[in-house]
């Protein structure tokens, strides 16, 4: 058959051709210069039959792991049956702990600052950063004096060097 006598443009033929290859209904081959495309209708089936078992096999599939969630289910609600109805009552009570428990941290919270646990640990935090305060001391009291002696520069520029560094006047 032709194009043109089934009614068709050769553009039209090359998308439809397009179309059909996408849709994995046709295939494609190329015999020297010509391509050539054909389908098999049997071809179309046993995809057809090879999918419907892929979904049978997912279906079974996820039906097993339907009926082993069911099963560990039932297997977790033994012993949490509630025949006295008492499961709703111990629900509330332990929702009513939580509640004072929250309450009564929050009042802990609020001592907190007079804890003499607390008051120690800040008390030795206060006592490192003043021992660091010192090293830092002790390093800017080096640098000046190596600056004056080893590199025989005037005290006074020292000085100003650490003021326009924002140095308390005081330290070196």
């Amino acid at each position: 058959l032709s194009p043109g006598s089934a009614g068709l443009h050769e553009k039209q033929v090359k998308d439809i051709n397009k179309l059909l290859l996408d849709d994995n209904l046709v295939s494609e081959d190329k015999i020297g210069q010509a391509n050539v495309f054909w389908s098999f209708p049997a071809e179309q089936g046993a995809k057809l039959r090879a999918e419907a078992q892929k979904i049978r096999t997912q279906l079974a599939d996820a039906q097993g792991r339907l009926a082993k969630a069911k099963a560990a289910e039932a297997k977790a609600l033994v012993g949490r049956e509630d025949p006295d109805g008492s499961r709703a009552a111990k629900l509330r009570e332990l929702k009513a702990l939580a509640d004072r428990k929250a309450a009564v941290e929050a009042e802990l919270a609020k001592y907190k600052e007079n804890d003499p646990e607390e008051l120690a640990r800040l008390q030795q935090g206060a006592e490192e950063f003043r021992a660091h305060a010192e090293r830092w001391n002790d390093n800017l009291f080096a640098l000046k004096d190596w600056l004056v002696k080893k590199k025989n520069v005037d005290p006074t520029q020292v000085d100003q060097l650490f003021k326009s560094a924002d140095l308390p006047a005081d330290l070196p």
